[in-house]
């Protein structure tokens, strides 16, 4: 039942993040998103970094409920973010169209400074969360 509680959970706060994402891209690129990226003013930028932070906070502090072995609990937080992560592009997807390409570049993290990657890489490193989390929960205790 944890894992599909984990998934669950995954599942909200990508809703959660596409939600914000969605809002912020319509008050901040109203002329619509794409490169060249104009840099957020900066007590935005600022508030932005901060939510991305408490987001991993979030990740982790989940991933560690009811005490799981270290191992256990990096799994979990792999799993939860590399769903997390794809199901924000299926929402924004759904949502705004984008990305209409995997090869459309995106500002993937804002921390510490913004990371401007192809959708692709960010669904590559998700993908490789998810096997790596699946990898690491079914290995036996050493």
């Amino acid at each position: 039942m944890g894992w599909i509680a984990l998934t669950i959970y995954a599942l909200a706060m990508a809703f959660v993040e596409a939600a914000c994402v969605v809002t912020l891209k319509r008050l901040y690129y109203p002329e619509g998103w794409g490169p060249p990226f104009h840099v957020i003013p900066e007590p935005g930028l600022r508030l932005e970094q901060w939510r991305e932070i408490a987001t991993l906070i979030m990740i982790g502090a989940v991933s560690f409920l009811g005490r799981p072995s270290l191992r256990v609990g990096i799994a979990r937080g792999l799993w939860v973010f590399g769903l997390w992560d794809l199901f924000y592009y299926v929402f924004l997807k759904v949502w705004t169209g984008f990305p209409a390409h995997a090869g459309d570049l995106d500002v993937v993290f804002l921390v510490p400074k913004p990371w401007i990657a192809p959708v692709w890489f960010a669904c590559a490193v998700s993908i490789v969360c998810t096997v790596a989390a699946q990898v690491l929960s079914r290995r036996k205790e050493d």
